[in-house]
C-alpha cells in the first residue's frame, strides 16, 4: 500500500512540475508568435495524443520522468515558406529565444511562490526548537547543552522555529569557526519559571560535508515530550519480531541499564549493531527476558543498530508546538522569501558539491523522490504542497545552471552570441551536448546509487 501510495504521488507530483515548466516554455512561445509543433508529457511511446487548431499535438507518453515542448525549427525543416520561417524559433532574436527558454525555470519559481502561499495563508504549525539530550562527545554536549534546552537566537539572530533554527546553522556552516547559541530550559515544553537565556558556544568542526547528518553529528537533535518505552508495532521479519517483541511489551531493563524513557532505548539498540542484548520486558504484568541481536544498517556512513519497532504513539502537547496565521499580503511576501531563500541554499549546496565541502550523497534520484512524496501524502496536503514546492523550485535553478540538455546551457549559447555578435557554431553545441550527456549521466547514476544505497541499506 506504501508503495502504491508513494506511485502515485510521484507520477502526479512530477506530472504537475513538468507540465507547468513546460508550460512555461509553451506560453511565451505562442506569445512571441512561434509555431509549437507537439507538447508532451512523458518519453517514449505515445499512450494518447490530439493535435489542436493551432497545430499543437499534445501528447502522453509511456515513462512519466519528464517532458518537452517542441517548436518548429528551419535547422530541422528547412524547406518552409518565408511565413513559416517567421514562425520559428531559431529565427527569433536573441532576447525573444532567452525569453522562451527562461520561462520554463521562471515557471516553476512562480508555482513554488503559489505552492508556499497556500500553504502560509493556511497557516503553519511548527515545532519549537526544544532541543534532544546530545549524544556524548559531540560539539554540543561539549558547549554544555542539554535536554529540553530551546534555542532562542542562532548567532544573534532570533528563532522561534525547528525550523528556522536548522537553516540559521546551515548558512553559517562553513563561514565560522565556532557559533553562539543562546538558550533556556524547559519543562514540558514551556521556558523554566526560574531559567534565563545563557549563552553557549557551539564548535564547527571543518571536516563534516553539508548535508542531512550536519546537525545530528553536531549532537543538536529535536527534542519532545518523554515517551514511555511501550511498543506500538513490530515490523515482520525485523530483529525485534525474532526476539519475540511484541506490540504493548513494556521494555523495562537492556543488560544492567534500567529504560525509563523511549530515547534510552533507542541509543542503546544504535549502539550496539549485531551485539546480543539481554532485555527485560513486562507483558499483561509478567516480567520476561527475551534476546535480541539489532541489525546493522548504514546511516549517513555510519554503522549502526536497528530493532524494527516503534512506540505506542502519544499526544504531544502544544507547547512543543507553534501556528502562525499570515493574511494574503503576508503570506505573499513569506512565500517569495522562502522561495528565493531556499533556492539561493539550493545553489550554494550545488557550489559545496562542486568544491568537496558537501557530500554527494546529498544527490537524491527518482526512488528518492518517490519516497518522500509518498511519505508526504501520508502525512497531509500540507506536508505535500512542502513537498511539492521545493522540488519545483529546486528543478527551476538545475534547469538554470549553465551546463548543456538543459535551459541554462541554451541561455549560455544566447548571451555568447550577445558578446560575440554571431551564434555558437552548431559543430560547438554538438561538443558541449556530448559534454552534457557524460555529466549529467554521471550525476544520475550517483542520484540513482545514493537511492539505492537508502532503499537497500548498503
Amino acid at each position: 500500500m506504501n508503495f502504491l501510495n508513494s506511485l502515485w504521488a510521484f507520477v502526479v507530483a512530477i506530472g504537475v512540475l513538468v507540465i507547468i515548466h513546460e508550460l512555461g516554455h509553451y506560453l511565451v512561445m505562442r506569445l512571441c508568435g512561434v509555431r509549437v509543433l507537439r507538447f508532451a508529457f512523458g518519453f517514449g511511446k505515445t499512450l494518447w495524443s490530439r493535435t489542436d487548431k493551432s497545430g499543437t499535438e499534445w501528447a502522453i507518453c509511456l515513462w512519466p520522468l519528464g517532458g518537452y515542448v517542441k517548436p518548429l525549427d528551419t535547422r530541422e525543416e528547412p524547406h518552409l515558406s518565408a511565413e513559416e520561417r517567421l514562425q520559428a524559433f531559431d529565427t527569433q532574436t536573441v532576447s525573444r529565444r532567452i525569453a522562451m527558454v527562461a520561462a520554463g525555470p521562471v515557471a516553476n519559481f512562480l508555482l513554488a511562490i503559489l505552492l508556499y502561499w497556500v500553504v502560509f495563508l493556511n497557516g503553519i504549525t511548527e515545532w519549537r526548537p526544544i532541543l534532544a539530550e546530545p549524544a556524548p562527545g559531540t560539539p554540543a554536549a561539549a558547549a554544555g547543552i542539554h535536554a529540553g534546552d530551546m534555542v532562542t537566537r542562532v548567532d544573534g539572530e532570533p528563532v522561534e522555529s525547528w525550523t528556522a533554527t536548522q537553516w540559521q546553522l546551515i548558512q553559517l556552516f562553513g563561514k565560522e569557526p565556532t557559533v553562539t547559541l543562546a538558550v533556556i530550559a524547559t519543562a514540558q515544553g514551556a521556558p523554566r519559571p526560574e531559567a534565563k537565556d545563557r549563552g553557549v558556544e557551539l564548535r564547527l568542526p571543518s571536516d563534516v560535508a553539508l548535508g542531512p547528518a550536519l546537525l545530528p553529528s553536531l549532537g543538536l537533535k529535536l527534542g519532545g515530550p518523554p515517551i514511555a518505552p511501550v511498543i506500538g508495532q513490530v515490523q515482520p521479519e525485523s530483529a525485534a519480531a525474532k526476539a519475540g517483541m511484541l506490540p504493548g511489551d513494556l521494555i523495562k531493563r537492556i543488560g544492567d541499564q534500567d529504560i525509563t524513557d523511549w530515547s534510552e532505548f533507542v541509543q542503546t539498540i544504535r549502539a550496539h549493531p549485531d551485539k546480543t542484548l539481554n532485555l527485560m520486558v513486562e507483558r499483561q504484568g509478567q516480567i520476561l527476558s527475551l534476546t535480541l541481536v539489532p541489525v546493522a544498517v548504514d546511516e549517513q556512513g555510519q554503522t549502526i543498530g536497528r530493532a524494527g519497532i516503534s512506540p505506542q504513539p502519544v499526544a504531544i502537547s502544544d507547547a512543543y508546538k507553534m501556528h502562525k496565521s499570515l493574511n494574503a499580503a503576508e503570506a505573499l511576501g513569506a512565500a517569495i522569501t522562502e522561495t528565493y531563500e531556499k533556492s539561493r541554499f539550493t545553489l550554494v549546496m550545488l557550489g559545496q558539491m562542486i568544491v568537496g565541502k558537501a557530500s554527494l550523497d546529498n544527490l537524491s534520484g527518482p526512488i528518492s523522490i518517490a519516497s518522500a512524496a509518498g511519505q508526504t501524502v501520508r502525512i497531509g496536503l500540507d506536508a505535500f504542497l512542502r513537498f511539492l514546492a521545493i522540488v519545483s523550485l529546486s528543478l527551476g535553478v538545475i534547469n538554470l545552471l549553465p551546463l548543456p540538455l538543459l535551459d541554462g546551457g541554451h541561455l549560455m549559447y544566447y548571451f555568447t552570441e550577445i558578446l560575440t555578435g554571431k551564434p555558437v557554431s552548431a559543430e560547438r553545441q554538438a561538443l558541449f551536448q556530448r559534454f552534457g550527456v557524460v555529466l549529467l549521466g554521471s550525476l544520475m547514476f550517483i542520484a540513482i546509487f545514493n537511492d539505492l544505497q537508502r532503499l537497500f541499506n548498503w
